[in-house]
């Protein structure tokens, strides 16, 4: 932002100085000319050189009129480049009043008052500036800089396009432009100036200000580049140092984002930002111990509310309870209305049960800032805490909507909508859960129970699927699986999930049950019939399984033939053959007086058993009311009824095959056809016979 031009000024003193020094002897006159030079640079560096030889020159009485004026807008720059502003003031103000046609001079009062925050006397100044001398860009970008700084971007934007016009070989117009472009987010323009800008003028803030607009456009390799070239060109350049460890930050790799703080530490010991972004990285990394002494060291340097913050939130991570509350009351007394301070504390208070001084903390920080997430997300929690899902679900969008990072905030808003019934909202908020953090196995059993009733099958067995292989001994959701499973006709893997789930709750009546059915099913009556039993040995009040064992029992009995049966055999018209006194008598009179009829309330009232449950996590059968027997009388009755309808269905088995046989003997007698050789034993003959006996000989019980 400077104005003056050496040349340009030596060319201005020459007329006077140079002129009335070379009447002087010569040993004079080459040391005026010295301090003349000396007085017109403007290295920065010899800010102190610069000054004293101007002060020389006014001080000559040599100089007349507007060199004299000149002079002053020298020693006037001097000591703005020294950042000693009242003299600047002063000296630029005498220059001004001397040489009121010297446009430096309005140019560099303008930056001192710029510099002193006096944006209204930095603009009136470099506007006079650009009336006197409208080709020079430097004005311009200097007019720029403070109208950006105002946020009068569009006038900005013409006086760096002005400036860029005048001196388009000037490094200076493309950064500031490139600068407000990176403010205003517009990456890709940024670059291009600044492209230019770091062609032009390859010095350390141009490859700083590209590194950030690289970074703003998530080219994390290229602006790590710009930084890395930013401290080679500046080893003990800080924000350079710690612009690298922000980038490996992002980049996920937390050991050399805390290396780069490491060099910049070492680089600057008292800086107490870079001490808090380390803290932050080592509290990234888990290594809270490390990162609370960071906090510590950095609030020795430098105390702020911020850094309280920080210890406060590593505290509460920590679960230092007690430490929150206390730095969130020493926030507070430096400001009594910080959100920040009030949700921490309401946090903490909130973790240790505390809810009736947190709720009233939460509110207050709500209603400061309606922004902070972590008070909306808490209040959430105590509402859920208290079973207040209405007032709850609210509190959870806002925090979600802010930014709150992590799964939870989604599971938790999933399941109130799901208890809502709202499963469109439910399924969304679950894949964003299992999205963020899809380690946990119960968003996936809860979403499957979604897919489920959605009549997703495939879905819901992939969720199961991905909930048992981090869980694989969740009993729920390997019957749940087991059923889609039977559901699909996949027999082995039914079998296989609820022997898993057995191996894992041996006494669990209803899943033997539902094993019974899965293996009627797969046509092994014999072994529903075992898993049947063991369903009732453990739970006699369960009458699915006892509906289903007396269905199976039933189901194997052999079916009579009726007396229509025989007849269309023997054809229309036929005679019924008289009956061969040998002949036993026909089954249908036969009766078996010893048989128990089944109970009535089995084979009549009783309905067949379910299908598999169409709910995931349904619960056994309700049992029925407890009857008012001891427990040993009624489990010592329901075994011996079971043993009767067991026996009784046994001899009747026994007494239809008897049949049976006799029939189809007494079919050989009447067509003569030859009795086939049986080999059979007498009961209690010890040879073997084949002819000559009964056939009731051979079937004898």
């Amino acid at each position: 932002m400077r104005g003056a031009r050496p040349v340009w000024l030596i060319r201005v003193l020459g007329g006077a100085g140079l002129a009335a020094a070379a009447a002087w002897p010569v040993d004079v006159h080459a040391q005026a000319v010295r301090e003349l030079r000396m007085c017109a640079t403007q290295t920065e560096s010899l800010a102190e050189q610069r000054i004293a030889a101007c002060t020389k020159v006014l001080q000559s009485g040599r100089l007349r009129g507007e060199p004299v004026g000149v002079a002053y807008a020298l020693r006037g720059l001097a000591y703005l480049d020294r950042g000693d502003l009242p003299h600047a003031i002063g000296d630029l103000n005498n220059a001004i009043q001397l040489a009121p046609n010297f446009a430096p001079a309005y140019q560099n009062r303008g930056n001192a008052w710029y510099a002193r925050g006096n944006y209204g006397q930095a603009l009136a100044d470099y506007d006079a500036t650009i009336k006197l001398d409208p080709n020079s860009p430097s004005p311009y970008v200097n007019r720029a800089t403070v109208r950006r700084d105002l946020g009068y971007s569009e006038g900005a934007l013409e006086d760096y396009d002005k400036a860029i016009s005048l001196g388009a070989d000037r490094a200076t117009p493309y950064s500031g432009r490139g600068e407000l472009y990176l403010r205003q987010r517009d990456y890709a323009r940024a670059i291009s100036d600044l492209d230019r800008a770091v062609k032009l003028d390859p010095d350390v803030g141009n490859y700083m200000l590209r590194a950030k607009a690289r970074e703003g456009a998530g080219d994390l390799d290229q602006a790590l580049a710009d930084y890395q070239e930013a401290a080679r060109l500046d080893p003990k350049n800080v924000p350079a140092l710690n612009a690298q460890a922000g980038i490996w930050r992002k980049k996920g790799d937390v050991n050399k984002a805390i290396a780069a703080y490491d060099r910049a530490i070492a680089v600057d010991e008292s800086s107490a930002s870079t001490y808090r972004l380390r803290a932050e990285a080592y509290a990234a990394k888990g290594d809270r111990k490390s990162a609370l002494a960071d906090v510590g060291r950095a609030l020795k340097l430098s105390w702020s509310v911020n850094l309280m913050k920080v210890r406060a939130t590593l505290r509460l991570e920590d679960g230092d309870l007690d430490g929150v509350v206390n730095d969130a009351n020493a926030m507070l007394k430096a400001d009594q209305t910080n959100a920040s301070a009030l949700a921490l504390r309401g946090i903490a208070l909130a973790r240790k049960k505390d809810y009736s001084r947190a709720i009233p903390d939460l509110d207050q920080a709500i209603k400061n800032d309606g922004t902070n997430a972590l008070a909306f997300a808490e209040r959430a929690r105590i509402y859920l805490a208290r079973n207040d899902s209405d007032r709850a679900l609210p509190d959870l969008s806002r925090a979600i909507e802010l930014g709150v990072p992590g799964a939870a905030l989604y599971r938790a808003r999933a399941t109130i909508y799901k208890d809502k019934g709202d499963a469109a909202n439910a399924l969304a908020d679950f894949d964003q859960a299992i999205k963020r953090d899809p380690a946990p196995a119960d968003p996936y059993f809860e979403r499957a129970k979604l897919h489920q009733a959605n009549g997703e099958t495939d879905l819901a067995l992939a969720d199961l699927d991905a909930g048992l292989s981090r869980a694989p001994a969740n009993f729920t959701g390997l019957l749940a699986r087991a059923q889609l499973k039977q559901s699909k006709g996949d027999t082995t893997g039914t079998l296989a999930d609820y022997d898993a789930a057995l191996a894992l709750q041996p006494k669990n009546a209803q899943a033997y049950y539902l094993r019974g059915l899965a293996r009627e099913q797969a046509k092994e009556r014999d072994k529903a019939i075992a898993d049947y039993k063991t369903a009732l040995a453990r739970d006699r009040n369960l009458d699915d399984a006892r509906t289903a064992l007396a269905r199976l029992i039933e189901e194997r009995k052999p079916k009579p033939r009726v007396a229509e049966q025989s007849k269309s055999k023997a054809g229309p018209g036929t005679a019924p053959k008289e009956k061969d006194a040998a002949t036993p008598a026909p089954a249908a009179v036969v009766e078996d007086k010893t048989a128990e009829k089944p109970r009535k309330d089995i084979n009549e009232t009783k309905t067949a058993a379910r299908n598999v449950p169409a709910e995931i996590d349904e619960k056994p059968a309700r049992l029925h009311e407890r009857r008012t027997v001891d427990h040993r009388e009624r489990e010592r009755a329901g075994q011996a009824r079971l043993k009767r309808e067991f026996e009784a269905a046994e001899r009747r088995e026994r007494l239809e095959k008897r049949r049976l046989a006799e029939r189809r003997a007494a079919e050989r007698h009447r067509t003569s056809e030859p009795e086939p050789a049986v080999r059979y034993y007498r009961a209690g003959a010890p040879e073997p016979r084949r002819r000559g006996a009964r056939f009731s000989d051979i079937w004898t019980d």
